[in-house]
């Protein structure tokens, strides 16, 4: 995963083009620490629900991934690993249980779930980190606004790069480039829900957008700046986003 700095309005955390180191490790220190087979999780929650999750190593950090906690819940099954694996992280691609949709999504704490496999049915909390959206009044808005060849269907998750990356008509180059973001899906889905979240730290906050998906309700996290104009409920929204979902362990 990684540190979504502009989508969470974080962006008193880079100083002088860098990360503020002092505050990464003040949060370390503050963090609630969960021990697993490999190294630890340190996780610091802010005020708006907003997770840093740092993954160590003999108190070294190896890796810091974000989560917006929520109430969107799947149940989805584990097909395959994607691309190259982080230390006490995974990306993979899954399923619902009627195998109808797909998605791809890193799990935070995935290494807390000790072995699974793709009979093994996962209950995961979900948020997506926004990296492009576009904005339209209606279903029939965004359709008119597109030609049929480029649409998608409503409230489907489409993992384009990941299905791309292994297009054998495409040229060599086309495939790394898709293959460097696989880890992003397009959905496009009404807006049933905004809400601004205050992390509680430098006047920070960012914004989160509830939409429905073929897989359930997913929480869109953005800052006001990505949007050209202010998302409201109501909007119908095509969104390519990177999938985060913490486990849930009963």
């Amino acid at each position: 995963m990684a540190l979504y700095v502009s989508n969470t309005g974080l962006e008193a955390l880079v100083v002088d083009g860098a990360l503020d180191e002092h505050q990464l490790l003040r949060w370390y220190g503050e963090a609630t620490e969960t021990v697993v087979s490999g190294g630890v999780y340190r996780t610091k929650v802010l005020d708006s629900g907003l997770a840093i999750i740092f993954r160590a190593i003999d108190d070294e950090v190896v890796g810091i991934d974000m989560h917006m906690k929520g109430r969107s819940i799947w149940s989805a099954k584990p097909l395959l690993r994607i691309g190259e694996q982080e230390v006490l992280s995974m990306t993979l691609l899954m399923t619902n249980q009627s195998e109808r949709s797909a998605f791809i999504a890193t799990l935070v704490h995935g290494a807390t779930l000790g072995q699974f496999d793709e009979s093994s049915v996962l209950d995961l909390q979900v948020c997506a980190f926004v990296q492009a959206l576009d904005i339209y009044d209606s279903r029939r808005m965004y359709e008119e606004a597109t030609s049929i060849e480029t649409q998608i269907a409503d409230k489907k998750i489409l993992p384009y790069n990941f299905i791309m990356s292994r297009e054998p008509s495409i040229t060599a180059e086309e495939r790394k480039r898709f293959e460097q973001a696989q880890n992003l899906v397009l959905i496009a889905a009404p807006v049933i829900a905004v809400e601004r979240k205050e992390h509680g730290w430098a006047d920070s906050c960012c914004m989160v957008a509830t939409i429905s998906t073929e897989m359930g309700h997913l929480d869109l996290v953005y800052s006001e700046s990505q949007v050209p104009t202010p998302l409201g409920k109501g909007a119908y929204v095509t969104v390519q986003c990177a999938i985060s979902a913490d486990v849930l362990i009963a």
